[in-house]
């Protein structure tokens, strides 16, 4: 939400005006602490029950109101550092939670913003604590960080600084990202932020209503990742063609309604068990990496084989779906699972029918008078598999005609705009018959029962279909845009076409005594956008930026900074130490040489020779060369850090006065200690050579000296002529006494 920062903006700009600017109104010390025991009394209601982010957002609100009191209030020094607490508080709440690309961003200009704050408070303080008392002598001399100048004119806090601070935060942001990325992660689990909230999913219940997939089918909310690895490799690929995810199966309709049907024969539920059986190979491995929801219904590629038991994941056997359990569903679950369904880097349309699959509820059509038994449905289909000429027993052959035609026909428009139906039709009816326009629930559902009129078992599948492969992180991003609804038909034994069919070594028995269930999109593909929309061009850049974010900043755990980081560097080192190392392809190398400069016709021991005095040549040239990069490094250090050799030396040159000083002032036994500044130092200096020669004149004269430095060492202007001799005065009359 943008209201507290909105909030705090506006009251940051109010308060200037009001309390700093125009000093038209302040609150005073007891209405300041009474509006704070309110918020924090109004805010202790957020903070039950207990175990909520209500507490995290809570106590952000308490902030908020902390920091807009103090933001009207007079301000010293306490109250400008509880304004940076406050807000580093704010920022350490808002790392709580799961941040994205935004939140980095933001980061990095709340750092530039704190430091130059924090900096300023710092010379701010100093100035405070080290400027003369009013009426004093020498009040008139310049403050420690503000200069006056010969030419006249105050010189305040300026570029000089900003550059200097400008160079400071871009070595500690470079500091930062190397110690960032290189220290090494334990353990496997990435950061994932301690308050996460929940997604909403819907779909996946025991009963759904078409229309409820338009509530999420336009959010880009991420819900998982996905990783393929094919034929034992450790890459992950993409797939060849889009990927379906199967979550749920819907069995029943009933008047807008689908519901989960009755098993056809009692089964109950287990915890995913590894396959006893040896695998004999053919398997894709699938790695799934699912954020937080408020459902428990695990997604993958049907048909699924475990390859590991995983007490955290139940198999529903009666509804064909795999569910977790046992930690909270706010938090991010990985798992692993194998399949038979990609082939040659392509998701097959087939997956076997297993026992337990209520094949007789595929069939079930709905029943009532009028409308609601689907009447205008029943005669479409009718015409269509009339026109097509097709047998009853060409199954397979007759699904996918059904299919082309719902998808290709112009009659029906895929729209993801709500659309007003009649409540005295079924929903179905109304799409065909008065509004032919909907999203995929609408076309699936219309095919389904296409099918099941025409005697094919068909049933409903609720999951997503995606292909964003994100090249960064080497996997599929799915987002809740990407749910999706298709068609399963049931192809018996002798129906199924046998280039469709795989991993006979898995689900032969399924294959040859239960059939399959044939994959069907009847969605037709929505309105592409044009390749030269310049929105499309910034979502693609803001994904690419979330991608880089996720996988290299909070997702980067052990496993990634290995591959990523340490992986890349030692095969790097390994190469360069072998390749150095290796006499043949020195040998070779020479040899190479010695042909290229004609030394071939010489004999082993010559050439040899004149190889030896080339490769010293070539190393002191070597060595001359990393000396020049030295003194340039060197070089580029000083003028980035403003440490300028040369000006160094000037400037040690300007400041000798000072040194000269102490010197003096140590003859007669006074040295200043350690920890003490220069100021601190001639006040006391003055106080002492004025006791020990009895000459009150001389008390100031260490005050004017240090003052002096101050302007050259830290305000970085130089003494005009009138300052220089009076320092060299001052000098002379402390020498003589």
């Amino acid at each position: 939400s943008l209201a507290s920062p909105m909030l705090v903006m506006a009251a940051a700009a109010v308060s200037v005006w009001l309390v700093d600017f125009t000093r038209r109104f302040s609150l005073g010390r007891w209405p300041a602490n009474a509006l704070m025991i309110a918020a924090a009394v109004y805010s202790l209601h957020d903070f039950f029950p207990l175990g909520t982010e209500l507490q995290a957002l809570g106590f952000a609100r308490l902030l908020v109101c902390l920091q807009i009191i103090l933001l009207f209030q007079r301000k010293n020094e306490l109250t400008y550092w509880l304004l940076v607490m406050l807000s580093l508080l704010q920022v350490v709440v808002a790392a709580l939670f799961s941040q994205g690309v935004m939140f980095g961003v933001l980061l990095a200009v709340y750092m530039i913003l704190g430091f130059s704050a924090m900096t300023l408070l710092s010379l701010h303080r100093q100035w405070l604590h080290h400027r003369p008392p009013s009426g004093q002598a020498g009040a008139a001399a310049s403050p420690a960080f503000v200069s006056t100048p010969a030419g006249g004119g105050q010189a305040a806090v300026g570029g000089d600084l900003f550059r200097r601070l400008g160079r400071m935060g871009l070595f500690t942001l470079a500091l930062t990202l190397v110690i960032f990325f290189a220290l090494p992660r334990f353990g496997h689990v990435a950061w994932r932020g301690a308050v996460v909230q929940t997604q909403s999913m819907v779909g996946f219940t025991d009963e759904v209503a078409l229309g409820e997939l338009g509530q999420i089918i336009e959010s880009r909310e991420e819900v998982m990742k996905v990783r393929f690895f094919q034929d034992g490799e450790d890459v992950s690929r993409p797939l060849a063609g889009d990927v379906y995810l199967q979550g749920a199966i819907l069995m029943i309709y009933e008047r807008g309604q689908w519901r989960v049907g009755q098993p056809s024969f009692s089964v109950g539920e287990n915890p995913l068990a590894r396959r006893r059986a040896r695998l004999l190979g053919g398997i894709t491995k699938q790695q799934i990496i699912v954020e937080g929801m408020d459902r428990a219904e695990l997604f993958f590629v049907a048909p699924y084989i475990a390859l590991e038991d995983n007490n955290y994941i139940t198999v529903d056997h009666a509804r064909a779906r795999l569910l977790r359990g046992g930690i909270p569903r706010s938090r991010q679950f990985k798992y692993t699972l194998g399949t038979t369904a990609v082939v040659k880097g392509v998701q097959k349309p087939l997956q076997p029918c297993l026992p337990n699959d209520a094949v007789a509820s595929a069939k079930a059509m709905p029943t009532g008078e009028g409308t609601w038994g689907l009447p205008n449905l029943r005669a479409l289909a009718d015409q269509w598999i009339a026109e097509s000429g097709l047998p009853v027993k060409k199954r397979y052959e007759r699904a996918k005609y059904l299919e082309r035609k719902l998808a290709a026909s112009d009659r029906f428009q895929y729209s993801l705009e709500g659309r007003p139906r009649d409540m005295n039709l079924d929903p179905i009816e109304d799409f065909i018959v008065n509004n032919p326009q909907g999203h995929c629930e609408y076309f699936a559902t219309t095919l389904t029962l296409m099918l099941r009129s025409q005697g094919i078992p068909a049933r409903l599948v609720s999951g997503f279909k995606c292909d964003q492969w994100d090249a960064v992180g080497d996997y599929y991003l799915v987002r809740q845009l990407h749910a999706h609804t298709w068609v399963e038909a049931y192809l018996r034994p002798s129906q199924i076409p046998p280039e469709l069919a795989h991993g006979g070594a898995y689900w032969l028995n399924e294959w040859t005594r239960y059939g399959g269930w044939l994959r069907l999109d009847p969605t037709p593909a929505g309105r592409e956008e044009a390749a030269d929309d310049w929105l499309a061009s910034a979502r693609r850049g803001r994904d690419w930026m979330e991608s880089v974010w996720w996988n290299y900043v909070v997702d980067l755990d052990y496993e990634r900074q290995r591959d990523a980081i340490y992986k890349p560097i030692f095969e790097a080192a390994k190469n360069t130490w072998n390749a150095a190392t290796d006499p043949d392809r020195w040998r070779n190398w020479f040899n190479s040489l010695a042909v290229a400069l004609y030394l071939d016709h010489l004999g082993r021991e010559a050439r040899w020779v004149l190889l030896g005095l080339l490769a010293a040549v070539l190393t002191a040239a070597l060595a001359g060369l990393g000396w020049g990069a030295a003194r340039l490094a060197r070089r580029l250090y000083f003028r980035l850090s403003g440490n300028n050799s040369a000006s160094h030396r000037r400037r040690r040159a300007r400041i000798e006065f000072y040194r000269r000083l102490e010197t003096i002032l140590a003859r007669r036994g006074i040295v200043r200690p350690q920890g003490q500044t220069q100021r601190e130092f001639a006040a006391a200096a003055g106080a002492k050579l004025a006791e020990i020669t009895g000459e009150q004149r001389l008390q100031p004269l260490p005050a004017l000296v240090a003052e002096a430095f101050y302007q050259v060492r830290f305000g970085r202007m130089p003494l005009d002529n009138s300052q220089t001799q009076a320092v060299e005065q001052a000098l002379g009359e402390i020498a003589q006494r």
